[in-house]
């Protein structure tokens, strides 16, 4: 799964430095770092293109324009 969706849990003990999957998770939100809790193993999920873009640098959510209601009457 090296080129997977997600991180391996290999790749997130090299970005968080922690071994267990609570510490990594504690990392993790502490680092504002997006992720889910997978399937059965329940290893947290981060998105390689998020890791990607934020190690470096770039943009890493875009803003979205609030919805605003139509007021106007046709």
């Amino acid at each position: 799964m090296a080129n997977g969706l997600y991180l391996t849990p290999d790749e997130l003990r090299l970005l968080t430095g922690y071994i267990t999957r609570p510490a990594m998770i504690r990392w993790l939100e502490r680092n504002d770092w997006p992720f889910v809790i997978g399937g059965t193993d329940r290893w947290p999920r981060v998105l390689r293109e998020f890791h990607d873009r934020r190690m470096l640098g770039m943009p890493t959510q875009t803003k979205r324009a609030a919805a605003e209601p139509a007021w106007s009457v046709s």
